[in-house]
């Protein structure tokens, strides 16, 4: 028996040594599926069943690739020369070579969703579309909807089924011309264009398929359609192919992802062989069983049964905090605990949480504490203006095409080429047919200021300058020179602002990112560079080693792990959303969402919640999550502190909400809540939630007030309340917990 296979259990090893047709191995959290992956490709080019070029990996991230080619190389104890990446930079290669036949060219820019909806605002001010009336990004966030169910513009006219369908299918139209013109694609052509290259061009679809004789794909619950069609036309030659997924985790289906690849996978691809990895190798028991009891009520699932072989481990704590910042406050406090007497660092602690929205009380009080944290999926780097700034010279000279990034850069640093210049160009570029950069080329038959025309002949000068130097410096010389004469820098320095050192700051981390991708590379390149930059994920800039603590979204947390992780907002409407808690599809998703989030946990776990969190601009009383119902009770613990460390006047300062108290000697009327009235026995009929314009009430946080106005009867009213110091509160009459004055 090869050395390769030692070390695998037995479900692991019969995985690694199925390498004739069709494989579909479903993988379960923890259950060492890359181990599983890299083994296998070591054992073919081992058996010398294919070289290592013949062989594709697709991964969800390109940390999931390095770190699967740093572990092939230890096993084989050389660098195998194999085609690894995820499906957009393993798509961005091919179309670098043969987009020609597209009509692009062969240095393409990749579009952003910020460089999206710019060409959809220039797309609709054409149209006379106000963009008031109606949001760009609504109109973008429309095109990516109708492309992921690849859709062409002429099929989504077809079908529009409203105005707004209408409109959208419009734009989709004009947006596909733009993006053809100046040589662009979005990260969703990366995954069509491949498609409609195979398919105009069959000789360029026989080469892939001639040289890919074993094709890995991971994470096979989360592709899409263009993805399943992807994989299907390049295993077509060979069936060879091998995909890894676990439908328990599949947590993309809004944008996109079909369960339905995985779980239909034995219709898809006849003859497929099947193996479950059901051995856990992460989780205690507790929070395995925990995460399993959840996942398990979904009807829509592979049946499986994960164990472990690791101890049952702490029962899971769940905390309850009055208000969003209670809750933060009882994180830390646990915090605190774990890293005094346990050994734990950090950086072996991880919140997560469903919206972005819900880290800023968490970074409040962890703020107020000293504790350092670093934010996964935050504001990027590469997002940051003066960063893209840069990156728009870097593009425009990669591909003068470009008229985005034109947009951008022409008057910055500022050179006096003015919005009315500006105009100008576009307008001939429009008249002529050509791009904003040809059209600058010729600034003389442009007609504009002479300032304005001197500064866009030196504009085209630079960038021609540079250009030509591209070839004649190493990359990380050619762009230290560069990034010296465009201004930033000085201009930085005389600023000597705060905000103009942190943006100075970010340039040097930018020419340090430069250096670090040629020393990486074997040949660098600037358009190698770009693409890298473009196709960064959330999770390529999580540092472990970094002593902090790590804030991120539940689904940026897919594929880490970590000693100590605490799951943040489990309330209704929240955790789950309740767009989701009436449909059983997106029910379902948010299930599997929180078992992949459980699952991260490798010892300890944490339920968090808030019984009333500001959110929309309102205060808003909430029932613990219903996953916390789907759990056994024995493997759960409930905190017994819920009463609030912070002052309702520190609350309300924290939440930016100012209220004036009345001081007085006078003692306060004895009250019920209406909770408390129906436990009793003793509430009558109008106190039921029917509350009354006019009627004067009071609140524990808020204080006395007076009923303004109440929409709709009964337990599920809304009921508007102007508080002491002109607070006005819209709260549903169940989970007000008014208390009514005798």
């Amino acid at each position: 028996m090869s050395n390769i296979l030692v070390g695998l259990n037995p479900q692991q090893k019969a995985a690694v040594e199925a390498l004739e047709g069709p494989v579909l191995i479903f993988a379960g959290a923890g259950s060492g599926k890359t181990r599983v992956l890299t083994h296998r490709i070591a054992h073919i080019i081992n058996k010398q069943l294919a070289r290592p070029e013949q062989i594709l990996s697709v991964t969800f991230t390109n940390k999931a690739a390095k770190e699967m080619r740093s572990r092939i190389e230890n096993i084989l104890g050389a660098p195998p020369f194999i085609k690894m990446g995820t499906f957009h930079s393993i798509c961005a290669w091919m179309l670098r070579q043969d987009a020609l036949y597209l009509g692009y060219e062969s240095g393409f820019s990749i579009y952003d969703d910020d460089d999206g909806q710019k060409v959809v605002k220039k797309i609709m001010k054409d149209l006379n579309i106000s963009t008031e009336m109606v949001k760009p990004n609504a109109i973008f966030y429309g095109i990516k909807q109708f492309k992921s169910q690849m859709l062409s513009p002429d099929e989504a006219a077809d079908l529009a089924l409203s105005t707004h369908d209408e409109r959208v299918a419009k734009v989709y139209a004009l947006y596909e011309t733009e993006l053809k013109k100046s040589s662009a694609m979005d990260f969703d052509d990366l995954l069509l264009k491949p498609l409609e290259l195979f398919k105009k061009n069959p000789h360029i679809l026989k080469k892939y398929q001639d040289r890919f004789k074993y094709i890995m794909v991971d994470e096979y619950q989360d592709t899409n359609k263009a993805q399943f069609l992807f994989v299907e036309a390049l295993s077509h030659e060979h069936k060879n192919l091998c995909v890894v997924g676990d439908d328990d985790q599949s947590i993309y289906g809004w944008r996109g992802a079909d369960i339905g690849n995985i779980l239909d996978f034995q219709q898809h691809f006849p003859g497929a062989r099947i193996f479950k990895l059901e051995q856990n190798y992460r989780s205690t028991k507790t929070i395995l069983s925990a995460a399993s009891a959840v996942v398990a009520k979904n009807e829509n699932r592979t049946p499986k049964e994960l164990f472990t072989e690791s101890a049952d481990g702490d029962v899971i704590k769940v905390l309850e905090g009055r208000n969003e910042l209670d809750e933060g406050r009882l994180i830390v406090d646990e915090i605190q605990t774990v890293c005094r007497g346990n050994g734990y660092g950090f950086h072996d602690i991880a919140l997560l949480y469903r919206t972005n929205a819900q880290s800023r009380p968490l970074e409040d009080v962890l703020r107020r504490n000293g504790i350092p944290y670093q934010i996964i999926g935050g504001t990027k780097f590469y997002d940051r203006m003066e960063v893209k700034d840069i990156l728009g010279y870097f593009r425009l000279i990669v591909n003068p095409l470009d008229n985005v990034s034109f947009m951008r850069i022409i008057n910055k640093p500022t050179r006096g080429i003015g919005k009315t210049s500006q105009e100008a160009i576009n307008a001939f570029a429009t008249n002529q047919g050509i791009s904003l950069f040809s059209a600058a080329t010729r600034a003389q038959e442009v007609g504009m200021p002479t300032r304005a025309y001197n500064q866009t002949i030196e504009f085209v000068k630079l960038i021609s300058k540079y250009s030509a130097l591209l070839t004649e410096l190493n990359l990380e010389e050619w762009a230290r020179v560069f990034v010296d004469e465009l201004g930033f820098v000085k201009q930085y320095k005389e600023e000597a602002t705060a905000e103009s050192d942190a943006r100075l700051d970010n340039i040097y981390e930018l020419l340090a990112a430069i250096s670090d991708y040629a020393q990486g590379v074997d040949e660098p390149t600037l358009v190698g560079y770009m693409e890298e930059v473009a196709l960064l994920t959330d999770i390529d800039k999580y540092n472990h080693d970094q002593q902090q603590i790590t804030l991120m979204t539940l689904h940026s947390a897919k594929g880490l792990e970590f000693p100590v992780v605490f799951l943040t907002g489990m309330e209704d409407g929240l955790f789950p959303l309740q767009r989701a808690i009436d449909e059983t599809e997106a029910l379902e998703e948010e299930r599997r969402l929180f078992y992949v989030g459980l699952t991260r946990a490798m010892k300890r776990a944490y339920l968090s919640g808030a019984q009333m969190r500001q959110r929309y601009g309102e205060t808003m009383y909430s029932r613990p999550s219903r996953f916390l119902d789907e759990i056994p009770t024995h493997l759960l613990e409930y905190g017994t502190r819920t009463i609030s460390d912070f002052s309702p006047k520190e609350y309300r300062r924290n939440t930016a909400t100012k209220v004036t108290r009345t001081k007085t000697t006078k003692p306060a009327p004895k009250r019920q809540s209406i909770g408390m009235k129906r436990a009793l026995g003793t509430l009558n009929s109008r106190e039921e939630g029917v509350y009354e314009p006019g009627m004067e009430v009071g609140h524990k946080i808020f204080g006395k007030g007076k009923i303004l106005n109440v929409e709709g009867t009964g337990p599920e009213a809304k009921v508007t309340v102007m508080f002491q110091g002109n607070v006005k509160k819209k709260l549903i009459a169940k989970f007000a917990n008014l208390d009514v004055e005798d």
